[in-house]
């Protein structure tokens, strides 16, 4: 398929659409003629229903006692015998055994039909019987027209409704060689209608294919021209605005793409002959730098030669215009050199007049701050044995402190006891005098039962002999209430003793209370006045400890300047000898203002060495 030329492939798919189109149209043909024949057995359905309906109206015409029976069947008859409809149309009926009861010009009306068959052997009223007591249903059998010959018969089908009441079955017929005329008919027409269309789409795709194609074809010749560098040429078909025109006009821009290569070759061919005629211009001029260049290396290579051997007044002489500025900068580092040096040579002069004074200073500064770290060293020891000293008051302080906050923590809570047993004794003398109003209410209580005690036995004594028992019980109700009245009196005497000595001891507890409070407020005093000896010990000790440290940091400090008294003792020897050597050097050089090497070597004073 895809090496397959377009042409054939655009008519391969007008092919296919042309297939689709005859298949649809085949469907479509198809559909109709079922439509139409569907409609006519529908005519008939609703033909016989309508005939049912009629006898449904004479039946119901009976029952109502319109009508008897006799009358409403000749009458229904007649109806259906009468009724016509378009094409060769007509209503029948008949009974269940096959009896004729309507029929159009009551041909045959009261023969019996059953053994009547078609030209094929159908037994058409049996079936059509069978049909309508079934429910309703169409036959389909063969019958000649009305006034054509008998031997001559058509397609036709019926269809019977069995109407229970009279136990008939009512029907109609139609031929379908009309319906098979019509169908032909319509398609024929459109057979016809479709093969134009199809020849006339042919033409067009034929058309419009060789015009897509033919297109196409140009479009290669002129790639292929473009692609053989050929730009004397016209796009064709470029004037079109769809797919072929925007192939042409992309083709077109490949030409001109083509046509501004060539001018770019020729550009650079002509840049070419410009770079090579620059290139030749290059190397004359590499060419006589090339000699500048070697002549100013073998003048530089002479002036660092003599500057090698110490000559600092040499300069370099003319180099040309290109490196007159590499001369300048030459001569300038020269003379900047030399300058530097002689006042290395004077620095150095100077040096060694000073190294004595430095010496003696650094020897006298060792010996003072010997002195000064001995003294600092005595210092230190005495202030750490202070240090060691009140470090032991501030401890001794600060467990006095300790032990005295805890024996005001342990008063404290002594007078939380105080409190809580006064509290104590307060409850046990509400609870007494709580209990001694309970005794009165029990005195109360036997003073009633005596007197109800002594009214039960004068009423006992009133009953004679029927109320002796009665005063009996009334008598030991009466002692048992006076022992009562008896405990509750001595019972109420010992709370009111046990009351008394309760508030004795809460008095007594109450002094102990305050007592207490006095102690803890004494303790809390020399809590606070420890606290602070103990603080101001803790501050002292800090103190002196800063102190010490401090001592100890200027003992180290000083041992260290010692040290580095004798170290700049020491530098300055070897200042002295690294500033001879110095000037030993300098006078390698020869300098502009005509000292010859090794003129100041015995200008400094030899330098004495002190161990």
């Amino acid at each position: 398929m895809k090496n397959m030329r377009l042409s054939r492939q655009l008519f391969s798919l007008v092919a296919m659409l042309v297939c689709g189109f005859a298949a649809v149209l085949y469907f479509q043909i198809r559909t109709s003629s079922h439509s139409i024949i569907e409609q006519r057995y529908d005519m008939q359905r609703i033909q016989t229903e309508s005939a049912v309906s009629i006898l449904k109206m004479y039946y119901e015409r009976e029952q109502k006692g319109e009508m008897t029976r006799q009358a409403a069947q000749a009458a229904a008859f007649d109806t259906l015998s009468a009724i016509r409809y378009q094409p060769d149309g007509y209503m029948f009926a008949y009974d269940y055994d096959g009896v004729r009861l309507a029929y159009p010009n009551k041909t045959g009306v009261g023969t019996n039909q059953i053994a009547v068959k078609d030209k094929n052997g159908l037994a058409l009223i049996s079936e059509l019987i069978k049909a309508g007591r079934g429910g309703g249903g169409f036959v389909e059998y063969n019958w000649n027209r009305l006034n054509t010959p008998a031997d001559t018969v058509y397609p036709k089908v019926g269809y019977a409704l069995a109407f229970e009441p009279w136990k008939m079955v009512v029907g109609t017929g139609a031929y379908l060689d009309d319906l098979e005329n019509y169908i032909q008919s319509d398609v024929n027409k459109t057979i016809t209608a479709a093969l134009c269309v199809l020849l006339a789409t042919l033409a067009v795709a034929y058309l419009v294919i060789k015009s897509v194609t033919g297109a196409l074809g140009d479009l290669r010749g002129a790639l292929l021209d473009v692609a053989n560098d050929s730009t004397d040429f016209v796009v064709p078909h470029i004037e079109r605005e769809n797919e072929i025109g925007a192939m042409a006009k992309a083709t077109e821009v490949l030409q001109q793409k083509a046509r501004e290569r060539h001018a770019m070759a020729a550009r650079q061919e002509e840049q070419q002959k410009e770079l090579d005629g620059e290139r030749q211009r290059n190397l004359d001029r590499q060419h006589e730098e090339a000699a500048q260049q070697a002549r100013v290396v073998s003048t530089i290579g002479a002036a660092l030669s003599r500057l090698a051997k110490g000559d600092l007044a040499v300069r370099c002489a003319d180099l040309g215009g290109t490196y007159e500025e590499l001369r300048r900068n030459f001569n300038e580092a020269l003379s900047m050199l030399e300058e530097a040096l002689l006042r290395v040579r004077r620095k150095s002069q100077e040096i060694g007049v000073s190294k004595d004074e430095i010496r003696r200073a650094s020897r006298e500064l060792a010996q003072r701050t010997e002195h000064q770290a001995a003294n600092l060293e005595e210092t230190s020891a005495a202030l750490d044995e202070l240090t060691v000293a009140i470090r032991q008051t501030s401890e001794g302080a600060r467990e006095a402190a300790n032990r005295v906050q805890t024996v005001s923590h342990e008063a404290q809570q002594s007078d939380d006891v105080v409190n809580r047993a006064i509290e104590a004794m307060s409850s046990i003398k509400k609870s007494s005098e709580e209990i001694t109003k309970i005794i009165g209410v029990i005195d109360e209580i036997a003073f009633q039962t005596n007197l109800l005690a002594l009214n039960a036995g004068v009423e006992a004594a009133r009953a004679g002999e029927s109320g002796k028992g009665f005063a009996v019980v009334a008598q030991e109700v009466r002692e048992l209430a006076q022992r009562s009245a008896a405990a509750a009196k001595e019972i109420k005497e010992q709370i009111a003793r046990s009351s008394d000595q309760v508030q004795q001891g809460v008095d007594l507890v109450g002094d102990t209370g305050s007592a207490l409070r006095r102690i803890s407020q004494q303790i809390t005093q020399a809590n606070d006045v420890v606290s602070r000896i103990a603080a101001s010990a803790a501050e002292q000790d800090t103190t002196l400890r800063s102190i010490s440290s401090a001592l100890n940091q200027l003992d180290s400090a000083t041992q260290k300047n010692a040290a580095m008294a004798q170290e700049t003792t020491g530098s300055a020897e070897v200042l002295d000898a690294d500033a001879g050597e110095l000037l030993h050097l300098i006078d390698e050089f020869r300098l502009s203002g005509g000292s010859q090497p090794g003129a100041a070597l015995h200008a400094i004073p030899p330098v004495r060495l002190v161990g």
